[in-house]
């Protein structure tokens, strides 16, 4: 009987023990939660250093695009400089593109033997429009136009 006895005691025990631990569990809940100086240094030193690395990121992205507008900007002066020496329209900086001064030379030189070399004489001279009857001053229709004619205009 003494075993059951202390059986039961155990059993009260632990379930009283088991109701304190619940009860302080539930008390813990509703207090507010403590840090101590060394876990809120620890929140604000990693909250700082995440926002560094970002606004880090956000300059270098930034200085990346406007050094590379500054080199494209420089190398578009470069190869209009290169066409006025060479005696090309600097017009024509605006379509070639080039990565360095040796890419521009080499593409002027290819410029430089289209631009100057002998057109080809393809034999008819009549490229476009032709002009039809007489030439005329401005507000003069000329007399025998061929095509006035034809429309009954005359």
């Amino acid at each position: 009987m003494e075993e059951n006895m202390e059986t039961q005691i155990s059993a009260e025990e632990a379930g009283t023990g088991t109701d304190v631990q619940e009860r302080s569990g539930e008390e813990k809940a509703k207090e507010p939660k403590l840090f101590t100086q060394e876990e809120v240094n620890g929140f604000i030193q990693s909250r700082i250093s995440r926002l560094k690395s970002q606004i880090t990121k956000e300059v270098q992205a930034d200085y990346n695009q406007k050094l590379a507008e500054l080199e494209a900007r420089e190398m578009k002066l470069k190869v209009s400089e290169k066409l006025a020496e060479k005696g090309m329209p600097r017009e024509l900086a605006e379509v070639i593109t080039c990565a360095d001064e040796a890419e521009i030379e080499k593409k002027l030189d290819i410029l430089q033997r289209l631009y100057n070399a002998p057109k080809a004489d393809t034999g008819d001279k009549a490229v476009g429009f032709t002009q039809i009857g007489a030439a005329h001053s401005a507000g003069q229709l000329p007399m025998d136009d061929p095509v006035r004619k034809a429309m009954g205009l005359d």
